[in-house]
């Protein structure tokens, strides 16, 4: 059943892609490319900035002590790592960042997971609000519909798991016992369960007063962060001769709304997100495939190709930053 799912996914994303290629005028591509302007490559800079800021914004809000310097410089190295090599790579890099910066350990894995989680909810969210606005403004749309359906169901157990677990402190000391001793029948040497226990109850209690006090924050963050992306789609597609009308630009934000899950996807979802966005703007509007793949081809350099780059030098420079940072007293320390 897995496989007979795989090859449709294929054969659908095959039929999209044909869909869209077929129709592109390279020469014309290459040209928009090549001949953005410097206040345009100005206003898309400006754009990234503000992007990467509000994808780093729920790590130093839920963080206690991490500038929002550093959790821009966590988040732009994770995403360069996440794009080059498979998870888990990222968190563990994430955490070793944290650790170089002498965040506590319980601060580190609470904040990583709530930022984490929020971004999900909002990710998976997102198809519901672009099919609310599209139905509202225009007509109902059955793929928008089923796409809101489906990935709001997701947004939905997501948040209620998260919502669950900031209040269940039994649960918590429950599983941690459970935890601890299955821990302790594999291998006897390790910690007592109350041990675990107790950091669990720990972990959840922190968790619970950092979203109490910083939560609303953080949560606003990633729903301005899904207008930003979309934005940022519909400059790029400006850029390279799209004309920019109210209706276009709706539908332009919508699509990308319902599509926008489809980011979680390896290498952002290339060939799939494109193909099924320019699918679903071009049954809605007059724009041409040449434009779509151009103002794509833009927006991926904008979202994915330059924060790589950035990325894997500031792994480079965190690594000699910290090889030659002065030793913590805990670590200079001889041991007994």
């Amino acid at each position: 059943m897995l496989r007979l799912g795989r090859i449709l996914l294929v054969a659908i994303v095959a039929w999209l892609l044909l869909r869209l290629l077929r129709g592109v005028d390279w020469s014309e591509v290459g040209h928009a490319l090549t001949h953005l302007s410097l206040w345009q490559i100005a206003v898309l800079l400006v754009a990234m900035l503000i992007r990467r800021s509000l994808l780093a914004a729920p790590l130093a809000l839920l963080v206690a002590g991490l500038s929002f310097v550093r959790a821009m410089v966590s988040d732009v190295a994770a995403a360069a790592v996440a794009t080059l090599a498979p998870s888990p790579g990222d968190v563990v890099l994430r955490l070793a960042m944290l650790r170089s910066w002498g965040v506590d350990t319980t601060d580190a894995t609470s904040g990583l997971a709530l930022s984490t989680t929020l971004f999900y909810v909002a990710r998976l969210a997102a198809p519901a609000l672009g099919f609310a606005i599209f139905w509202g403004a225009r007509t109902f749309y059955a793929p928008f519909a089923w796409s809101a359906l489906l990935f709001g169901a997701g947004a939905a157990a997501l948040l209620g798991g998260l919502l669950y677990a900031l209040r269940a402190e039994r649960t918590a000391a429950t599983i941690g016992r459970l935890l601890g001793r299955l821990l302790h029948r594999l291998r006897p040497a390790t910690q007592a369960p109350a041990v675990w226990e107790h950091r669990l109850v720990s972990f959840q209690s922190h968790s619970a007063e950092r979203m109490h006090h910083r939560g609303w924050a953080a949560v606003l963050s990633q729903l301005l962060l899904v207008a930003v992306e979309a934005g940022l789609l519909v400059l790029c597609l400006g850029f390279v001769g799209v004309r920019l009308d109210g209706p276009v630009v709706l539908v332009m934000l919508c699509s990308f709304m319902v599509v926008y899950p489809l980011s979680g996807l390896p290498l952002m979802g290339a060939g799939v997100l494109d193909a099924t966005y320019a699918a679903f703007v071009s049954d809605h509007t007059a724009v041409e495939a040449t434009d779509l793949v151009a103002g794509l081809l833009v927006w991926r350099v904008a979202v994915q190709l330059v924060p790589v780059i950035i990325g894997l030098l500031t792994v480079v420079w965190w690594r000699h930053s910290s090889a030659m940072a002065p030793p913590s007293p805990e670590e200079a320390a001889p041991s007994a």
